[in-house]
């Protein structure tokens, strides 16, 4: 069955309250939005999300929408969506990076194939090794006490795991609200840090030294994404797990040399970032390879995106720590026309075909910049 059209189209979508990190604060959150459309008029969907307004990566709304039109889609145009490898090479010959453009197009062909063929996407990936993922919540760089009062709020909705936004100029001062945070929760719930690059080698040295009371899961890029020496010297030297997030966004090559030098032991994955979920997969292996663990990194998707990314964690053993697919949670209103159902903190992983979304035509109306491209054969 080959690729027919493409439809593509960019949202606004306002959130419940603003994210403050390190890199930017998400006051509301743009997506570009495709359908993928089969001979047959069957369709699949796929998204390229973006919190701060860029991917860090030099990605926008507005460059996804042009390398879309001009390069990738035409690249795919006639070819089977059932060729999900095909159509990563075809995408990688027409253009360089642009890995959030190429990933809503293979996101899209992956949900079309597991409707084609009538099964969850978790089954194009390996199959499922759980059933649910535990969810984590990420809390804003703001005020200590507005932090602990969200950190209880999100207890008492049911969270077990919390992920604290850090890099404030004073590192001791992020160390301060996760003392806070601990106190208030108390220790059955689970406590992470996300620096976002903000540290340099000296601060975090002292930062991840102080933190060390508090047992936290892990901290997340404390320092600048291209320092892997001083990685590999955290990771070392640090009672408290390292995740990289930044340092190896972008490529499976990027995490394959820091796999090998050691500098971290664990691994953000994105649904998206490299380039869509078959990247992503490989990324799982490796870091199953060499016996590190996982997560699936949010960049406040819908639930296109959220989704994609339940269905690579349930399909991944190594991506066995609480990921963050809380877009329904922190968007005003999701485009789906139900939300993904939440038990016990954790996302039930959807077993319909294909990503198992129900799309709410009537919100991508509602939230639409712009208008609709369709590019077709």
């Amino acid at each position: 069955m080959k690729i027919k059209a493409v439809e593509i189209q960019s949202l606004r979508l306002p959130v419940n309250r603003p994210h403050q990190m390190a890199i930017g604060t998400t006051h509301f959150q743009e997506n570009v939005v495709v359908r993928l459309i089969a001979e047959d008029g069957s369709f699949g969907w796929g998204e390229a999300p973006h919190m701060v307004g860029h991917s860090q990566l030099g990605e926008t709304p507005h460059t996804v929408r042009v390398v879309l039109r001009h390069k990738l889609v035409p690249a795919i145009l006639g070819k089977s969506f059932m060729d999900r490898e095909a159509l990563t090479l075809a995408l990688d010959r027409a253009v360089p990076g642009n890995g959030r453009a190429k990933g809503a197009l293979l996101m899209a062909a992956y949900d079309l194939s597991g409707k084609a063929l009538d099964t969850p996407v978790y089954n194009l990936m390996g199959g499922k090794v759980r059933d649910a993922i535990p969810l984590s919540w990420s809390l804003p760089i703001v005020e200590t006490e507005k932090v602990v009062t969200e950190a209880l709020q999100m207890v008492e909705r049911g969270w077990r795991i919390l992920k604290i936004k850090a890099g404030r100029s004073n590192g001791m001062d992020d160390v301060e609200v996760v003392r806070a945070v601990r106190e208030a929760v108390g220790n059955e719930i689970s406590l992470r840090v996300d620096v976002n690059q903000g540290y340099d080698l000296k601060t975090a040295y002292r930062v991840l030294q102080a933190l060390e009371p508090y047992n936290l899961d892990f901290v997340e890029q404390p320092i600048h994404a291209d320092n892997i020496e001083g990685m590999v010297e955290l990771t070392r030297r640090s009672s408290i797990p390292i995740m990289a997030d930044e340092s190896v966004k972008s490529s499976i090559g990027q995490l394959a040399v820091l796999a090998k030098a050691r500098a971290a032991d664990a691994i953000s994955i994105y649904i998206i970032g490299p380039g869509g979920p078959g990247n992503s997969k490989k990324m799982a292996a490796i870091v199953q390879t060499f016996n590190m663990r996982g997560y699936v990194g949010g960049a406040l998707e819908s639930i296109i995106g959220a989704s994609a990314g339940l269905h690579l964690a349930a399909s991944s053993p190594a991506i066995d720590l609480g990921c963050e697919m809380s877009g329904q949670y922190l968007l005003k209103e999701d485009l789906g026309k139900e939300m993904i159902p939440m038990k016990d903190g954790a996302l039930v992983v959807p077993t319909a075909p294909g990503l198992g979304v129900d799309i709410d035509e009537e919100k991508l109306i509602k939230y639409r910049e712009g208008d609709v491209e369709t590019l077709s054969v």
